[in-house]
């Protein structure tokens, strides 16, 4: 990640706690302030860093060798505000992180033949707002929401090379793409909290992509707590 981009991010979540804190007493009576963790399942092509299969340098094409990313973790934070008797809106920041890939390059003419060994990590840092539409109240309730994202999507790639003539073409180590999600899920009103069980989809590259760059999705489960008013 670059350091431009990092103190863009940090301003940002900077400035999303502060409004956080900042809220009157009305204000906050009507809503809720939630923390959330959990799974994180990427889909198949989240780490396809140079959006092909196939590089060619220095007259030499190598294949990358790409496994799909493994299941990784997400965390964040979100708010929750009244709008109506069943309709809230909802805005926050999270990271979604997946573990380490390790992508072999082989020699497109002698498979035998390994150019390099390519490691890389997917990072991503989505700004999320949209709609909750909550279908009862009570113990235990139900909603569904969808949201728009702004995602910073964040690779960290090495390369270690078995033939010195086949450098890898530089790659951007961090890239901003518009997406949007949808999820459902259970709310526990626990009276000094409200618990929630939440499953969501997230295109994270609806908006934005390059050519020949492919959808990149994750699915969430979580588990989060909220502190307020959440019905």
């Amino acid at each position: 990640m670059t350091r431009y981009t990092m103190t863009r991010l940090n301003q940002t979540i900077i400035a999303i706690i502060i409004a956080l804190c900042s809220m009157n007493t009305p204000i906050w009576s009507q809503s809720s302030f939630g923390v959330f963790a959990g799974m994180a399942t990427p889909s198949d092509l989240l780490n396809q860093v140079y959006n092909t299969d196939l590089i060619t340098s220095q007259n030499v094409t190598g294949i990358l060798l790409r496994e799909a990313s493994r299941t990784g973790y997400t965390i964040g934070i979100r708010l929750r505000q009244h709008v109506d008797d069943q309709f809230w809106f909802v805005g926050g920041v999270s990271l979604a992180r997946f573990p380490q890939s390790v992508i072999p390059i082989i020699n497109q003419v002698n498979p035998k033949d390994t150019l390099a060994m390519m490691t890389t990590i997917q990072n991503v840092v989505p700004i999320q707002a949209g709609m909750m539409y909550q279908f009862n109240k009570g113990l235990v309730s139900f909603h569904v929401l969808g949201d728009v994202t702004y995602n910073y999507l964040m690779n960290s790639v090495d390369v270690d090379y078995r033939s010195q003539t086949f450098p890898l073409p530089p790659e951007d180590e961090s890239v901003q793409r518009i997406g949007f999600g949808i999820g459902a899920g259970i709310d526990v009103n626990l009276k000094i909290l409200t618990a929630t069980l939440e499953a969501k989809m997230n295109t994270i590259n609806f908006i934005g992509r390059e050519q020949n760059e492919p959808e990149r999705r994750f699915f969430t489960l979580t588990l989060g707590a909220h502190f307020g008013q959440t019905q």
